[in-house]
């Protein structure tokens, strides 16, 4: 009789893991890389970056309320390649190159939040000439004068996805970084910089298959 009780309870529990498994589906998805555009500042100094966004993977999510309302979300990965450049008068131009990971979350409306970490190198050019004095006492021009960088980066941001209401193939987004170099006179350096962009979707640049999911909750 225990038995019977103890099977009948793993059988209706199997059956409704499975219910809900059948819910769930996993499949490939074309899917084109995003250009994206920004005025990169660090708060007083210009500058601009240029990136590629590359897709990884793809969440649909669906959310039932109790009020009987369901909540859409996308959720996406990319891997990023980046190049900044910015300037600071009378002092230096830099110039780095990062890659990165961006976790997008986008809801049915449009608005959208997204988190990346970012790693890369740095490279500054002195402003104005720079020389040089060896041990002899001769001087010398150094020319391309400046200094090396190891930069990593965090950065949280909101934007708007024209896509998702309006079919246009582009988003715009604020975003607030802070980077920190290494070495820098023996100091932990670090630095706020704020973003405002513009992100483009070609329909057929850098395609990439990409695992998409779909989830009912």
């Amino acid at each position: 009789m225990h038995f019977h009780k103890f099977s009948l309870i793993l059988l209706v529990t199997f059956y409704s893991a499975t219910g809900f498994c059948q819910e769930d589906s996993i499949v490939g998805e074309e899917r084109s890389s995003n250009l994206k555009l920004s005025y990169n500042s660090s708060l007083i100094y210009p500058g601009a970056r240029i990136g590629i966004e590359s897709p990884i993977a793809r969440t649909y999510l669906t959310k039932s309320l109790k009020s009987g309302d369901k909540k859409e979300y996308i959720k996406d990965q990319f891997i990023t390649t980046n190049i900044f450049w910015y300037h600071q008068p009378n002092f230096h131009d830099n110039i780095y190159f990062t890659v990165g990971w961006t976790a997008r979350k986008t809801r049915s409306n449009g608005v959208f939040t997204e988190f990346s970490p970012e790693i890369g190198y740095s490279r500054t050019f002195l402003g104005g000439t720079t020389y040089k004095v060896d041990n002899s006492g001769n001087v010398t021009i150094e020319k391309l004068a400046g200094y090396n960088y190891l930069i990593a980066s965090v950065g949280g941001g909101v934007g708007y996805d024209f896509s998702v209401v309006k079919s246009k193939p582009f988003s715009v987004f604020y975003k607030l970084n802070l980077l920190t170099m290494d070495p820098y006179n023996s100091t932990v350096y670090m630095r706020p910089a704020m973003e405002l962009g513009l992100i483009y979707k070609p329909k057929d640049f850098l395609s990439f298959k990409v695992k998409s999911r779909r989830i009912y909750k």
